[in-house]
């Protein structure tokens, strides 16, 4: 047991087989104990699979010193899978273990060779964590076979004897069942005495039957597993850890947590100690309270024993005692963790041993109560009334217990005590103490087109705080300030460090920042309406793991341990501008993560301030789609651009009031800025031969809001030679199409994607509007309602609910027709009640919008004028209708959804005139 475990094979150096030849015997008789399985001795030339597994058969005896079994026949039918094939790894532990080599055979056809004898046997030390501190003694022979051909079948057996002396002859096994290539034949063995009882467990999901049968022999209890022909597991990436994709059969001689405890309660007992460890402890005394004697103790122990795993034999799970491990001044996080609890009960603290996992804190609930579901040991204090769980194998912890850092909240674990029953759970930090990562950029120009002062402040608090702690502590002063300056000249190659790195560091509170301050030429971009600085939140990239297809089976993990990070922005601009701009605000609501922005601009100061906070660790299968969309979104948010407008100038001759600027304006500008700055990135992209993919199609969409469809339609066809994923290109396409008012494309794109992601709500209203655009009225008024039932808002609801009612109207005007409507104050209630038979009147839907003012009040009279023309259009009144119509299109607000449709509706009437 150690800190971190792998299951990587690592580099091997090879060792002298004399010294592991007693370990292994070539050609040893199978044991009597086996129900052998020959299986098909032909190859299938049938299957195509790159490999196959014809057998896997796995036997266990359980008795003083228990045996495995293992007969494998391995079909490769591929080139690319004969090296893996024709070498076979098996790890064993010379301590407690030897292997009997049976039989190593190729098949060809009718023809057998022998390999018994004669394969090449090397012993490697597939040490694959001695870089981290981790020696576990473990040996892996490896077997080279020569001339392998494809259509051969590589079969050996082998029995491996032995069990490591620290499970005191408990018996505790789980063996993998599923497979990332076909199986034809699959079975697991377990024989034990009738006294001995042996509790199993199927763990993970995979796919198909397995037959068990269980029977009594000789005064054992055999217990047999079977299925086959298997289907491979497609695996899937980015899936948490304790979701497991191939099943497992765990079998465990334990059947509570208790004893598992008790167990361990044995290993971690102390009787004595040295004069040493009481020189420690009497150093310690004195503390002004019990939280500073943890305190003290806890950092004795990280920081003067270092880290080291001498994990072989039974010290895999048993610590070395403490006398032992203080002399050596090194130790693993079982040495370490015994260390600490000895000092703190000597100094009157209640504490305890912990077995946790640290490659899969939430697997040991779904378990057999087993030893072998931890790899890690930490501590458990009482103090003050208060538990908390210390990790000594950490470093650079200061400060209040409260206030330090946490990594394994909400990890399963098993507390070392008599009175433990049952697994306990790591639990959250307390708000006000839970990991921030912050960015704070401010800039001073005393001219808009001279030297920014730059400051930027990187803050940290928790588990970041000490992890940073500890970097600065392994660095020089010169790599930490290479370290931190990188970032900035990437984005402002002519930047000029003029301070720091200055580190102020609070080990109280547990937080630390670093402040760089620059001068920076020219760091505002000459445009055509005024000066624009584009900014990044850039300690909020990398922060998502996406899969290329977000049509999954598996959940989605949600990376990071980091619950909120924030990015400031302050601008000082010369005293000159004078800036009067609504306030902008935006959210994004994911079930698994919640972002926001705010964006003023008021004066001469403009800020930005981005926040991302995370919810769950894990996404949904059937949330993926929107939880990509919502990510794509953020972004978006992420990056950004303060534009300095040449009417803000005080000075400006043709000065205005930005206030003054109309909302069509202010869209058509952010579309064209949004057009410069996508170019900008196609051509970096295509300059780095990288995929420019979701620039393109980002503009496309503003060409096409912007009524360029030559361009958009450029951009499609660009779009058809990137790399990009088939359900993004899709969505991509249907937004493109139904922009440029192409609606039988944009409904067929639509189509197929929903036929792959059926839960999206925005795409089935899409495609209902398309088909509304069509005149395809049935078809409409289904896909709006798809669309209400999947969305997550109340106003994506209204919407759908509306466009619903005046398809079906407009499908039998004189349908009677009636919706459940909750209260509320949104005008949008009112705009539904008024496409129900005997519902509101035009001029009280109006006297809702009214009661809004600004850009609101635009947005919402263009959005009302369309649902009130389409009303007129159902009753008969064709010049009110138009005239509607024409006001919605002329409030010029080109991003809107509907605009497309209120353009399309405005020229019918105009011809129908």
């Amino acid at each position: 047991m150690h800190a971190a475990q792998t299951d990587n094979p690592g580099t091997g150096k090879s060792q002298d087989p004399q010294r592991f030849e007693k370990n292994l015997t070539r050609g040893e008789a199978v044991p009597a104990w086996v129900e052998q399985d020959q299986g098909k001795q032909v190859a299938d030339a049938s299957i195509t699979a790159p490999l196959v597994i014809r057998l896997s058969d796995v036997q266990v005896y359980v008795d003083k010193q228990p045996g495995t079994y293992i007969h494998r026949m391995t079909q490769v039918n591929e080139a690319s899978m004969l090296t893996q094939v024709g070498r076979i790894e098996i790890p064993f532990h010379p301590e407690y273990q030897r292997v009997g080599l049976h039989s190593v055979r190729v098949l060809r056809g009718a023809t057998v060779f022998d390999k018994t004898t004669t394969a090449d046997i090397r012993y490697l030390q597939m040490e694959s964590d001695l870089d981290s501190g981790i020696f576990t003694g473990s040996v892996t022979a490896s077997i080279v076979i020569d001339d392998i051909r494809v259509g051969d079948i590589v079969d050996i057996a082998y029995t491996t004897t032995g069990q490591n002396p620290v499970f005191d002859g408990n018996f505790f096994q789980t063996m993998l069942w599923d497979n990332s290539f076909p199986t034809l034949r699959k079975r697991v063995r377990l024989s034990s005495p009738i006294s001995r009882p042996i509790n199993y467990r199927v763990i993970g999901q995979g796919n198909g039957a397995i037959q068990t049968r269980e029977e009594q022999v000789a005064g054992r209890k055999i217990m047999s597993f079977s299925a086959g022909p298997m289907k491979a597991i497609e695996y899937e990436p980015y899936v948490p850890s304790d979701v497991l994709q191939f099943r497992a059969i765990q079998f465990s001689e334990f059947s509570q947590w208790q004893q598992v405890s008790q167990w361990a309660q044995n290993l971690f007992d102390v009787s004595n100690t040295s004069a040493d460890v009481e020189k420690v402890v009497a150093g310690l005394r004195g503390a002004a309270n019990s939280d500073e004697t943890v305190q003290q103790a806890l950092a004795y122990v990280q920081n003067e024993i270092r880290y080291l795993s001498i994990s072989i034999g039974e010290n895999s799970h048993k610590p070395f005692p403490p006398d032992v491990v203080l002399s050596r001044r090194y130790g693993d996080c079982k040495d370490k963790s015994l260390l600490l609890v000895t000092i703190l009960r000597k100094l009157g603290i209640e504490a305890s041993p912990v077995l946790i996992s640290a490659t899969n804190p939430r697997l040991a609930g779904k378990m057999l109560p087993t030893p072998m579901a931890f790899d890690h040991a930490i501590v458990r204090a009482r103090v003050n009334g208060k538990t908390y769980y210390l990790d000594p194998t950490r470093a650079a912890q200061y400060g209040p217990l409260t206030n330090m850092g946490q990594v394994h909240e909400g990890a399963e674990v098993l507390v070392i005590q008599k009175e433990t029953r049952d697994l306990a759970t790591v639990p959250k930090k307390d708000e006000g103490t839970q990991t921030i990562n912050g960015r704070v950029e401010k800039i001073r120009l005393q001219k808009l087109d001279g030297l920014a002062d730059f400051q930027l402040i990187h803050q940290y608090s928790g588990v970041e705080a000490e992890q940073v702690r500890h970097y600065l502590a392994s660095q020089t002063r010169e790599q930490v300030k290479n370290g931190y300056i990188a970032s900035v000249l990437r984005r402002y190659p002519n930047a000029e460090l003029r301070s720091g790195p200055t580190v102020t560091d609070n080990r109280q509170a547990n937080t630390l920042n670093i402040e760089l301050n620059f001068q920076i030429p020219g760091m505002l971009e000459k445009t055509a309406a005024g000066w624009q600085l584009r900014y990044q939140a850039s300690n909020m990239r990398e922060r998502f793991v996406l899969p290329e297809n977000p049509k999954r089976t598996q959940p989605l993990v949600v990376a990071g341990l980091t619950p909120l990070i924030r990015y400031e922005l302050e601008i000082n601009l010369p005293e000159e501008i004078n800036a009067n701009y609504t306030p902008s605000t935006s959210k994004i609501d994911n079930p698994a993560f919640q972002a926001s922005e705010v964006l003023t601009f008021k004066g001469n100061v403009f800020r930005a301030s981005v926040e991302l906070r995370t919810l769950r660790d894990r996404v949904a299968p059937q949330e993926v789609v929107e939880y990509m969309a919502d990510t794509r979104k953020f972004g978006a948010m992420m990056e950004g651009a303060a534009n300095v407008r040449k009417t803000d100038v005080r000075e400006a001759a043709d000065r205005k009031p930005v206030a003054d600027l109309p909302l069509k304006q202010k869209i058509s500008e952010q579309l064209e800025e949004n057009i410069r700055s996508k170019t900008r990135l196609i051509n970096e992209a295509r300059a780095n031969s990288s995929n420019a993919g979701i620039a393109l199609c980002e503009r496309g969409l503003s060409y096409a809001r912007m009524g360029r469809k030559s361009e958009a339609n450029a951009d499609l066809q660009a779009l058809q030679k990137e790399a990009l994923d088939a359900q993004v290109l899709l969505r991509c396409r249907a937004k493109i199409y139904f922009a440029i008012g192409d609606f039988k494309n944009s409904e067929s794109d639509a189509g197929r994607l929903l036929a792959q992601a059926p839960a999206d709500g925005d795409v089935h209203m899409l495609r209902g509007m398309s088909l509304f655009a069509l005149a395809k009225w049935r078809e409409a008024a289904d896909s709006f309602a798809l669309s209400f039932d999947q969305s997550n808002t109340s106003h994506a609801k209204l919407r759908a609910n509306i466009l619903r009612q005046l398809a079906l109207k407009r499908q039998n005007p004189q349908a009677t027709l009636a919706s459940t409507i909750d209260s509320g104050d949104d005008w949008l209630y009112d705009m539904l009640a008024a496409t129900n038979t005997g519902g509101k009147s035009e001029d009280q839907v109006l006297h809702q919008v009214h009661k809004r003012t600004g850009d609101e009040l635009d947005a919402a009279l263009a959005e009302a004028y369309f649902y009130i023309a389409q009303l007129n259009i159902i009753n008969g009144n064709k010049i009110k209708a138009m005239v509607y119509m024409q006001r919605s299109v002329e409030k010029g607000i080109l991003t809107a959804e509907y605009r497309p449709l209120a353009e399309l509706e405005a020229e019918r009437l105009k011809k129908n005139k």
